[in-house]
C-alpha cells in the first residue's frame, strides 16, 4: 500500500525517484506521462525505506539495477489537473550508458515511456519536480545532500 492520501481536491503521497544521467552527464533521462514529465520513480510503501522504493520502481519500469546516492529531498506543493498536490520526495542520482536503456522505451509496468533529454533542453519540457531541474541546468558540482521546497502559485 503506497503511502497516499486523498482527501476531495487535494492529495499527498511520498515519492522516491532518481536522476539517471548518461555517461557524458550531458543528458538525463525523464518519464512521459502523458501531460507532463517526471523524474523516474514512484511512490514509497508503508513501512519501505526510500532507496528500496526507488530501486524496486527501477525494476518494475526497467528492469535495471544502479548504484545511488542521495542527493535531493524536496517538498511540494503543486497542481496537477485541477489537484492540488503536495508530494515529499527523496531523489537519487546514478549514470547508465544511453545504450541500455533506449530512447522512447516503453515502461514494463505503467502506460508510459522514458525519454533522454540533453540537458541543455530540460526547459523546454514540462517536468514536475522544477526545482531539481534547475539545480541539474544550473551544474551544481558539489555531492552533498540538499532539501528544496517548491510551492506552485
Amino acid at each position: 500500500m503506497t503511502i497516499t492520501i486523498k482527501e476531495k481536491d487535494y492529495r499527498f503521497g511520498c515519492r522516491a525517484g532518481i536522476i539517471i544521467y548518461n555517461n557524458e552527464k550531458d543528458k538525463i533521462l525523464i518519464e512521459n506521462q502523458g501531460d507532463f514529465y517526471r523524474l523516474p520513480g514512484g511512490r514509497i510503501d508503508f513501512l519501505e525505506e526510500s532507496q528500496t522504493a526507488m530501486k524496486r520502481e527501477l525494476e518494475e519500469e526497467l528492469k535495471i539495477d544502479l548504484k545511488t546516492k542521495l542527493k535531493y529531498t524536496l517538498e511540494m506543493i503543486i497542481n496537477v489537473k485541477d489537484k492540488k498536490y503536495h508530494e515529499i520526495g527523496f531523489y537519487y542520482t546514478s549514470k547508465i550508458d544511453e545504450e541500455k536503456i533506449k530512447n522512447n522505451q516503453k515502461s514494463l509496468d505503467y502506460n508510459s515511456y522514458f525519454v533522454w533529454i540533453p540537458i541543455k533542453k530540460l526547459k523546454e519540457y514540462y517536468i514536475i519536480e522544477k526545482p531539481i531541474i534547475n539545480e541539474i541546468i544550473n551544474n551544481e558540482p558539489n555531492d552533498n545532500l540538499k532539501h528544496l521546497i517548491y510551492k506552485e502559485k
